[in-house]
């Protein structure tokens, strides 16, 4: 198996085959020390054309839900909406499948009724839950969460890992053009599959390096 996080701009790069999960900067003017986070919208959207097909993308609604259909050439296939919990006016964010489908079958969350008389019988027969709904309640990375690095906006490795299970072939490349943190690459290698991560702060390539060696 192949893990690899590479210190360039993904544009840079001869990118491989395979699928892409990535958290891209949102444009909103956060401060990053090696990337510019206020772009005019026509150089946002080249950027982000530039992320190759099929991909998923974790985003805000309001500021990428009229831009995102003008850069990624592919049919919008499936889109889910991530709430948490959080002490901020935004307690979501969707993420969309370009290009490609999930099956919300592959995983299985508890059932809401459990009680039911259908679902007991469910049970008996030994289904172990229900298929993914289309909004998950996945809580942040807090500070104070084990999974916790320096990297200051930390995707949870349970959203990652909804994506890839449902999402990915076997055999597939994972790939993330905005590897931040590295928790897309760490949770591939945990389920097995060889991935790469593209990231322009060395800083942070060495937290992924680090996350990768556990």
């Amino acid at each position: 198996m192949k893990t690899e996080v590479i210190n360039s701009d993904f544009r840079d790069c001869n990118i491989p085959k395979g699928l892409v999960v990535t958290d891209p900067p949102y444009n909103q003017g956060y401060h990053y020390s090696e990337y510019d986070d206020k772009l005019s919208e026509d150089d946002y959207i080249d950027m982000l054309s530039k992320i190759p097909i099929p991909c998923v993308i974790i985003h805000y609604p309001e500021e990428t839900i009229n831009v995102l259909p003008k850069a990624i050439k592919a049919k919008c296939e499936q889109v889910v909406c991530w709430v948490y919990n959080s002490n901020t006016g935004k307690q979501s964010r969707i993420i969309s499948w370009w290009g490609c489908k999930p099956d919300f079958s592959k995983v299985r969350q508890p059932y809401k009724n459990p009680n039911d008389k259908r679902v007991k019988e469910l049970m008996r027969k030994g289904a172990t839950g229900a298929k993914l709904y289309d909004w998950w309640d996945i809580n942040q990375v807090k500070n104070v969460s084990k999974e916790k690095t320096e990297h200051p906006c930390q995707i949870p490795e349970e959203l990652i890992r909804r994506i890839i299970l449902t999402t990915a072939n076997e055999g597939q490349t994972i790939i993330d053009v905005f590897s931040g943190s590295g928790t897309t690459l760490k949770v591939a290698k945990d389920l097995g599959f060889d991935s790469v991560g593209y990231e322009i702060d060395e800083r942070y390539c060495d937290v992924t390096r680090e996350r990768l060696k556990t």
